[in-house]
């Protein structure tokens, strides 16, 4: 980012005046990045910004943003999923950065009760686009996990692995019991895990 990017002063009197990111960035013809960008950047110069944000922001959604709740939905209506960082269909960026902005002002403490329960309509929206590709792949590993054990009729086990497979999967295992030890393992993985492979962790404690 240049160094001019930096120089406006306005912006952060607009943010601490309850202006949301994307408004400021329509208001001002500017790319939402750039405005995210220099407010993370003030934010973290200046720690009470963001409660002269919260305080000043409007205790009811504006009719913008109710807009933008609109395309969002429609957008997951049409698509059967949440806009996406690269994707490349018409709107589709600006669709994703106004959500990434509602989960930043999520974590920051800055998003209003109202707009929590209005945004319930999306499901599962808190939910970045990289946590749902880490979960698609544990979905996965369970499923190969869940084959082996179906064609060789035993867990599959890295300490005495046959093949190189049979030690992948037993070391994923192996870490999930772990996980799970240690109360770590989120709890729809454990009961996934309890359903596809009953008796799991019993069995890899005798291993």
């Amino acid at each position: 980012m240049d160094r001019d990017d930096w120089a406006h002063p306005e912006w952060t009197a607009m943010y601490a005046r309850g202006l949301s990111v994307g408004l400021i960035a329509e208001l001002q013809g500017t790319r939402l990045s750039t405005v995210k960008g220099y407010i993370q950047h003030r934010r973290a110069e200046n720690p009470g910004l963001a409660a002269q944000h919260a305080a000043a922001a409007p205790r009811t959604p504006s009719d913008l943003w109710r807009r933008r709740l609109s395309e969002m939905r429609n957008f997951i209506a049409t698509h059967g999923r949440y806009p996406g960082i690269h994707g490349g269909l018409e709107g589709e960026a600006q669709l994703y950065g106004w959500l990434s902005e509602q989960r930043h002002a999520l974590v920051g403490q800055t998003l209003g009760w109202e707009k929590m329960r209005e945004l319930g309509v999306l499901g599962d929206w808190v939910t970045t686009d990289r946590e749902r590709a880490r979960d698609a792949r544990w979905r996965q590993r369970l499923g190969e996990v869940a084959a082996f054990v179906s064609e060789h009729g035993r867990l599959p086990r890295h300490r005495t692995a046959k093949n190189e497979t049979d030690r992948v999967l037993g070391i994923w295992l192996q870490t999930q019991g772990i996980e799970a030890h240690h109360r770590r393992l989120a709890e729809w993985r454990l009961e996934a895990l309890n359903e596809a492979l009953p008796g799991w962790m019993r069995v890899r404690g005798g291993e």
